[in-house]
């Protein structure tokens, strides 16, 4: 059977330079997705599982889910390689709507990752250095002002951070294993169900585990938010996309296998700072303490991709006019979104002044979220039926697998939210529901604002 050509090569509809190769995303989706929820997600699922084996079961079904959703976002990414990802997808398969709701959830949620993650930082900092309040809010702000400032004059020189950082961060979550190791092996033998109180049943504490995996894994659709400064699209995002959920798959579980092998199952339950507890116990508090250290400047570097990434979620919504004009404004000579990068930072440093108040909201992001990572799978099985892929075209393999286990993954995620967190399930459709409405006002502003 002869294969179809492949069609002509479009004009590039990017107006940012494409600037990533495959080792600079790979690393740039490493960066993005391993922030604090590996040193902090392990005691929740081992409490919602109650047992070793499915703490591991649970972290392997969050990046086989993953997994699938980021071969599905590289599959939509290398049919439209425009900034913007998620946003592009969702206009194109569901109309302006549902891409504003998209973007609203995350002007309003992803800068709250983000704060949170500068504030572990700035407290374990604090902790050490004998910092008052006041000052780690201060030096919070003025990490995340200085990245926003770095992200608005060049991307290609925070691209290039981002992999040194990168590979800083793998090598120091590797070190913590492997010290880990290096112990007497206090946790090895406890491998048994324990009884935890937070179970509130198996399926449902099963899945809550997942979901809080998820915390650790969110991050896989970072590619497909700048897949119009990725050099070869058609090449580079699934390469890097594969490698990158490698390198992030390899690292969580060998981190879950050092704390396990260092500390005991009812310390991992308890206690919040893993890492530094599992090191301090083999060798030290002293060293316990330089890990915390080298922790919190690894998450604070997680600062630097999401200020990269995020933004572009509304300069997409702008560009193509479902949101104010002027936020899609492109820097003539820097060839950044200055303006969408401006809101980020500046919701992120509202958030780190405002205190610990918003850290509430970090509950809502996961279930935030899956509806509209749902509509990205029927937006990828919508793209199929418009135009099938083309031999020499990036398609996921093995599909519709991963399109299924996609769904499957949303909506056991949204039913065992709804079980064990209906405070956070009930927020989540809160912000959709203030999205929704907020369609409405601009919609209307916009059209009177065009009446005669």
């Amino acid at each position: 059977m002869e294969s179809r050509p492949l069609p002509a090569a479009a004009p590039d509809a990017s107006r940012l330079p494409r600037h990533l190769g495959t080792w600079n995303a790979a690393l740039l989706l490493v960066t993005f997705t391993i922030g604090v929820g590996i040193l902090q997600s392990p005691g929740v699922v081992a409490a919602k599982t109650g047992s070793i084996a499915l703490s591991y079961v649970a972290w392997i079904v969050g990046a086989v889910a993953a997994v699938c959703g980021a071969l599905v976002m590289a599959e939509l990414a290398v049919r439209t390689p425009r900034s913007g990802g998620t946003t592009v997808f969702l206009r194109q398969a569901f109309g302006s709507r549902v891409a504003f709701m998209f973007g609203w959830t995350s002007m309003l949620l992803n800068p709250v990752a983000a704060a949170a993650i500068t504030l572990v930082s700035v407290r374990n900092l604090g902790a050490i250095l004998g910092l008052g309040v006041g000052m780690q809010t201060a030096l919070g702000l003025m990490w995340v002002g200085g990245i926003m400032l770095l992200n608005m004059w060049s991307s290609r020189v925070v691209g290039r951070i981002i992999g040194g950082v990168g590979l800083l961060k793998i090598s120091a979550l590797a070190s913590v294993v492997v010290v880990c190791f290096a112990g007497n092996g206090a946790g090895a033998g406890d491998a048994g169900p324990v009884a935890v109180a937070e179970i509130i049943s198996p399926w449902v504490g099963f899945g809550l585990a997942v979901v809080a995996t998820m915390y650790a894994y969110d991050g896989w659709d970072g590619l497909a938010l700048v897949a119009g400064e990725v050099r070869e699209p058609a090449r580079t995002l699934p390469r890097a996309t594969l490698l990158g959920m490698g390198l992030i798959l390899a690292v969580y579980l060998a981190m879950n296998a050092g704390f396990f092998h260092a500390l005991p199952f009812d310390r991992i339950v308890s206690t919040p700072a893993l890492a530094a507890t599992a090191v301090g116990r083999v060798i030290g508090d002293q060293a316990g303490q330089f890990v915390t250290v080298f922790v919190a400047f690894s998450a604070a570097s997680t600062v630097f991709s999401s200020l990269m990434c995020n933004p572009r979620v509304i300069f997409a919504l702008a560009e193509e006019g479902g949101f104010f004009r002027t936020v899609a404004y492109v820097h003539p000579r820097w060839k950044t979104p200055v303006v969408a990068i401006a809101i980020y930072g500046a919701m992120t440093m509202i958030y780190i002044a405002s205190g610990s108040g918003f850290e509430r909201l970090t509950r809502y992001m996961i279930l935030g979220y899956l509806p509209f990572y749902g509509l990205v799978a029927v937006a990828a099985v919508l793209a199929r039926r418009r135009a099938p892929p083309v031999a020499g075209q990036f398609a996921m393999p093995l599909y519709p697998l991963p399109v299924v286990l996609m769904l499957l993954y949303v909506v056991c995620g949204i039913a065992s939210g709804f079980a064990g967190d209906l405070f956070a399930a009930l927020g989540g459709v809160a912000i959709l529901g203030a999205g929704a409405l907020a369609y409405e006002v601009f919609r209307r502003s916009r059209a009177a604002a065009a009446a005669p």
